[in-house]
């Protein structure tokens, strides 16, 4: 009877314990998979009720076949918008045409970008540089005279008439191709170069102005001039050129009028002390009646980095969720999210992940903010969206090696990025060979990615691509004897 009894016990107390399993690692449970399931449409109650998607173009810019492909995906995930950087991707004409690179979108291309997003009920907002990252004009011999810093090509000089007008003609063009955007972004950030020339130095003493007088009263010009002559209603700029001034001298500057903020930071977590200036949040909170955020799902891990690290960038989002509950009066002027992807971190460095290879990180982004879905369920869901091959004895494994057989656009670069090109790698970075004589060579997998490239990307940044990867492969010393 007492072993009965105890038997009875043991059963009791592992059925609990089973139930524990169950309810810890249940889809339900502290998490809201059951609504990705279900199909729920999230915008009305996600923390970010506008996501916009950006595309940087200054590095492998897709074919137009492709991203009609990838707006299509983006719109599936409930996406809003996309901000589309052109850089000299864009028909720019007149006098500022040739800042166009050589294979650029037509106007037609254009239209027919615009028409897809319409399709998919994506939002275009343009994106332009007017103040730093304008490599792509100042290395032009008709223009270099407009930089700021001789030798460094990234800032114009806001001194100089003729740099405004340029900036002001790439706005009127964006304008008369984007017929129905109400909304433009004008760059703004990482102007290396401020009242270095003397053409600053003689109007700040003319004006009685400092430098962030200086710099401020730009953005706000510009900011001005989209909204009254190219006729957009929301202007966007990113916040590090005025992220430690005060509140007085952005009021002055009448920034706040013109311009709508956007906070960027791509680090794991944002929330590192000193990672943002102190006292940031209240001073947007105090300037400006609305602001947004911008995270990132690829080109934020290394310059030269062709790997996407999924579970790093889904750490950069879950961040900005953490951020708005440690600010909660500053977080209710928050209306959106860039999830913004970069090619290169300027226009003369060498190229980040692909977008065909980060579309997976940008699918666990994606099913995060909307749902707010534990790690283990944004990856399931991730696989589940893009129909991935469901391999039982790899559930729960979180790398990128379990991601196989899925169905998106550029899938095969994907796995051959990420499986085959990532083994030659690694073996090469651990100073081994291949184990088996029939291994496929580095050379053959390069000549494989350019093949499957080929209806992605045009031919030149296809051959910049395989000659990157292939100098940086070789570029890897050996740490043992093979």
């Amino acid at each position: 009877m007492v072993r009965n009894k105890q038997l009875w016990l043991i059963i009791a107390i592992f059925a609990i314990f089973l139930m524990l399993i169950f309810l810890v690692s249940g889809p339900s449970q502290g998490s809201n998979y059951g609504y990705f399931e279900g199909g729920v449409d999230p915008r009305s109650s996600r923390r970010f009720r506008n996501v916009i998607v950006h595309l940087d173009l200054k590095g492998a810019p897709p074919r137009v076949e492709y991203l009609i492909e990838f707006f299509k995906l983006l719109s599936k995930n409930y996406v809003d918008g996309v901000l589309i950087e052109y850089e000299d991707m864009f028909p720019y004409t007149d006098e500022i045409r040739n800042i166009r690179r050589e294979t650029h979108y037509s106007e037609s291309d254009i239209r027919r970008i615009i028409q897809a997003a319409e399709k998919y009920h994506l939002e275009v907002i343009p994106l332009i540089q007017s103040f730093g990252h304008l490599e792509f004009v100042l290395k032009k011999p008709k223009f270099m005279h407009l930089s700021e810093d001789i030798i460094d090509l990234n800032t114009i000089c806001i001194s100089d008439e003729k740099a405004i007008n340029i900036v002001e003609q790439m706005i009127l063009q964006i304008r008369r191709l984007h017929p129905n955007s109400t909304r433009i972004h004008i760059g703004s950030d990482e102007a290396y170069h401020v009242a270095e020339d003397r053409r600053c130095q003689k109007r700040m003493e003319s004006e009685r102005i400092g430098k962030s007088e200086l710099k401020l009263k730009h953005i706000a010009r510009i900011g001005k001039f989209a909204k009254e002559k190219g006729g957009f209603n929301v202007v966007f700029a990113w916040n590090d050129m005025f992220d430690k001034e005060t509140e007085e001298t952005i009021r002055n500057a009448k920034l706040n009028e013109y311009i709508v903020p956007v906070v960027w930071g791509y680090r794991t977590d944002v929330n590192e002390e000193g990672y943002f200036p102190d006292g940031l949040f209240d001073r947007i909170d105090n300037s400006f009646d609305r602001f947004y955020v911008a995270s990132a799902y690829k080109g934020a891990d290394g310059a030269r980095q062709p790997f996407s690290n999924i579970s790093r960038y889904l750490e950069n989002q879950k961040s900005y969720v953490k951020l708005m509950e440690l600010h909660p009066k500053p977080s209710q002027k928050v209306e959106g999210i860039f999830v913004t992807g970069w090619s290169r971190f300027n226009h003369f460095n060498a190229l980040c992940e692909l977008l065909p290879v980060s579309i997976p990180s940008l699918i666990v982004d994606l099913s995060y903010l909307n749902y707010q879905l534990t790690q283990n369920h944004a990856w399931k869901a991730m696989k589940d969206s893009l129909e991935c091959e469901n391999q039982k004895h790899l559930r729960g494994v979180l790398s990128e090696w379990t991601i196989h057989g899925c169905k998106f656009p550029g899938a095969e670069v994907f796995e051959i990025i990420m499986h085959e090109w990532k083994r030659h790698v690694d073996r090469r970075l651990l100073g081994r060979n291949d184990p088996t004589k029939s291994a496929t060579s580095p050379l053959e997998v390069l000549n494989k990615l350019r093949d499957s490239l080929e209806p992605i990307l045009y031919k030149s940044d296809i051959e910049e691509i395989f000659n990157q990867y292939l100098s940086d492969y070789h570029s890897i010393q050996r740490t043992t004897t093979p």
